[in-house]
């Protein structure tokens, strides 16, 4: 935010009488560059300069004059001004400007937002209420020289680490970036703003579509061209007949338009045009959540940790191929306590801005592709939030005093963690860059709840599956201390007697209370399959860790499962996120500290990264479970020699049986059964590769089948990589296909 009143006191004294005219908004450089065929006339000499031509004719040909001003846009935003051009009342929407559009407030672009710039600069903003000057003149005469941002598409940090070169040319203060842009980047078509597609494309982030019923969708999209966006549906591909159709303006071409489509068929499949104001479409298809008698079979897949800088995500490329009813993005969606490229020097999302570019990075082109987009463009999409999503590890149940360390972060406003701005502050960004519906808790008696956002959905699809999506952040309890690194066994013993602490909650009451309720109300319909797909694991993983899975949560987590054990709840599967690798193990539980362990006939699956690295000692390591396992464990648990073994072995089989020894060693003296459903009471049978899938990046497809009602699981993975091989060998990565690496079937228990 600039004030400057030395620089408002000039220009008092200076002449502005004509305000900004057409030469001075026009760029010769810029025009030339885009219209090759003035530039050969003006070489010829047969026109004196770019300027002449536009005069004469280019601005009746729509030809733009500068970066700060598009007629198209122009007209898109002002559809009384396009109005009185057609009926030529008006030459053009650049003489409207001149004359009277900037007077107005009106913007030329969208890179020039007028309201943001005087509510930027109040110094501006004073001198525009006393008709010193407009604020586009501000900005064509001082603004870009003072590096002050136009809207909120330029960011200088992404301009200058986008363009090296001028960053060099800038801390020698030769000029300033937005002054570069407009000046020189324009023309030479540089990498300008997080929010604008390589490709020029009017909907960068493509048309997503999520949190469907069996009559309803949610549909989102984001118009860098302002004006209206029309939302379409129809049964018909070629669109002859609309079965619903609504229209959305677009306010801020940085924030994303959500509708909720109504009055849909239950089991249909759809097609829906998104048009913007110059009349750009994107097209997609989906299919409704069928009727709960109808038993067809289920497909859908699962994929885990997002980070923006590992973008564009190859991993996840075939999943539009493959047909799926649904999928979802299990938690840490984004990294927010990370540097990404499109947010460089920041290393903690805090802001509203600084959230959006985080979750636009993630379904923004990179490297000629936009895997993640496109996934969500045909398939129906429903993401869950977790600690990534703000700050690692957060609890959003405890007070912001709680400890020093959160009210460093969250302050102290707010009863709870989820009732302080920052809290809000994230969530309403994931909120809106996600297709989700508003569903809030009412009065639920518990304070930590009550009118709180809902994320918990309960979705059955038919007789042959249910799904139920968690939320384990928004209300959580404190987790435990950590344990130390190496700890004794009477820490172990000490910490695992804490997990059975009584009342301590992972989901709060009113999402507990209302998950059994969903599973009873399954069972007694006859649903096969339950998925409860959780941000974390259930599974007990031994010590490492524990205090933020369902393991630090104990007397919860066995609430919760001996609840499905005795109600003969069948056929439960936890689908889970977080632990960056496929790990399947059978279920128990315990009554109490050191009591038995009683198995029941669920089970977990925990699910691939989509991409994830970590920074150990300066160096990006591409971390999935296996080798972050490996690079973690303090060589007291885990041996140099062990680990040079391990970097040692060849094939990713010999890899992944070596993590799996790991994980037994510290889960059998705890008395937890061996990892894989072998010897458990799951009727499986394991196809291809092994119940441990440790060091790819990729998704999790589950294929129910209509008839039989077999379960099929198949892991895709690709080999994984870090944010220096996919900005060098860009190529090389994103023509890296997901092949099988593990496949089994599960048999259900039918009640005949």
């Amino acid at each position: 935010m600039h004030n400057s009143p030395l620089q408002l006191s000039l220009f008092k004294i200076a002449d502005f009488s004509t305000m900004l005219n057409a030469e001075d908004l026009f760029n010769e450089a810029f025009y030339l560059a885009n219209n090759p065929d003035v530039e050969a006339a003006v070489e010829a000499g047969i026109i004196e300069s770019g300027f002449a031509h536009f005069i004469e004719s280019g601005q009746f040909q729509v030809r733009q004059p500068s970066p700060l001003y598009s007629e198209l846009d122009y007209l898109a935003a002002n559809p009384n001004i396009a109005e009185a051009v057609n009926a030529g009342l008006i030459t053009n929407g650049f003489q409207h400007f001149i004359q009277f559009g900037q007077f107005e407030g009106r913007n030329p672009s969208p890179l020039f937002d007028t309201q943001f710039y005087l509510s930027q600069n109040p110094d501006v903003s004073a001198a525009v209420n006393e008709g010193i000057l407009t604020a586009i003149e501000h900005f064509v005469r001082f603004g870009k020289f003072e590096d002050r941002a136009p809207s909120l598409l330029y960011n200088p940090n992404y301009y200058l680490s986008q363009n090296p070169d001028v960053a060099v040319a800038v801390e020698r203060d030769e000029l300033t970036g937005i002054q570069h842009y407009l000046d020189i980047g324009a023309a030479l078509d540089r990498d300008f703003s997080a929010f604008l597609s390589p490709d020029n494309s009017a909907f960068p982030n493509q048309v997503l579509v999520g949190d469907i019923t069996q009559g309803s969708a949610i549909l989102l999209t984001r118009s860098t061209v302002p004006g209206e966006i029309l939302f379409e549906v129809s049964t018909d591909p070629n669109f002859n007949q609309i079965i619903t159709a609504q229209t959305q303006p677009v306010n801020n071409i940085i924030e994303p338009i959500k509708v909720e489509l109504g009055n849909l068929a239950p089991g249909t499949q759809y097609f829906y045009r998104v048009t913007n104001a110059l009349g750009t479409s994107q097209v997609g298809s989906f299919r409704t959540v069928p009727p709960i008698e109808v038993q067809q079979g289920l497909r859908f897949g699962v994929s885990g940790t997002i980070q923006g800088e590992l973008a564009p995500f190859p991993a996840i490329i075939n999943v539009p191929e493959r047909n799926l009813d649904f999928f979802v993005q299990l938690g840490d969606t984004i990294s927010a306590d990370t540097v990404s490229p499109d947010l460089p020097r920041v290393s903690q999302a805090l802001t509203p801005l600084e959230f959006n570019t985080k979750y636009n990075e993630i379904i923004s082109q990179r490297a000629g592709i936009n895997p993640l987009a496109n996934l969500g463009s045909s398939t129906p999409i429903f993401s869950v939030w977790d600690d990534q999503n703000l700050i690692n590890n957060f609890a959003g149940g405890v007070a912001p005093t709680s400890s020093v360390l959160t009210q460093a972060i969250f302050g102290t406003e707010g009863e709870f963690v989820n009732d302080t701005p920052l809290f809000e502050t994230a969530l309403n960004a994931f909120q809106d860059y996600q297709p989700l519906r508003d569903f809030f808790y009412g009065e639920t008696g518990d304070p930590r709840t009550a009118n709180e956002r809902k994320l918990y959905r309960a979705i059955p699809y038919g007789q042959d599956g249910a799904a139920f999506i968690l939320d384990v952040r928004s209300f959580r309890d404190a987790p435990l201390f950590p344990l130390p690194d190496v700890p004794t066994e009477t820490q172990i013993n000490q910490f695992i007697e804490q997990t059975f602490i009584a009342d301590r909650t992972l989901l709060g009451e009113a999402q507990l209370e209302e998950l059994k309720n969903d599973l009873l109300a399954s069972e007694s319909a006859g649903i096969t399959w339950k998925f409860i797909f959780s941000p974390v694991p259930i599974q007990n993983l031994g010590f490492v860790d524990a205090e933020d899975r369902w393991e630090g949560y104990a007397d919860e987590r066995n609430e919760l499962l001996q609840f499905i054990d005795e109600n003969n709840i069948d056929n439960v599967v936890f689908v889970s996120g977080e632990a960056n690798g496929t790990i399947v193990n059978d279920l128990s539980y315990q009554t109490g500290f050191e009591q038995q362990q009683i198995q029941t006939n669920a089970f977990e699956i925990t699910v691939q990264p989509t991409a994830v690295q970590l920074q150990l000692d300066n160096e990006e390591i591409a971390a999935p479970f296996g080798v972050e396992t490996v690079v973690l464990t303090p060589d007291d648990l885990l041996s140099p020699q062990q680990k040079e073994l391990y970097f040692d072995l060849e094939t990713r089989p010999a890899k992944n049986e070596f993590i799996q020894g790991v994980l037994d060693d510290r889960i059998v003296p705890l008395g937890y059964d061996q990892i894989g459903l072998e010897d458990s009471e799951i009727d499986a049978e394991l196809i291809q590769g092994s119940y441990v899938a440790a060091h790819t990046f990729g998704w999790t497809e589950f294929v129910i089948d209509p008839q039989t009602q077999q379960l099929q699981v198949t892991v895709y993975g690709i080999e994984p990589y870090t944010q220096e091989e996919i900005e060098t060998i860009p190529a090389t990565i994103i023509n890296r296909q997901p092949q099988v690496v593990s496949q089994f079937i599960i048999n259900p228990i039918l009640n005949e």
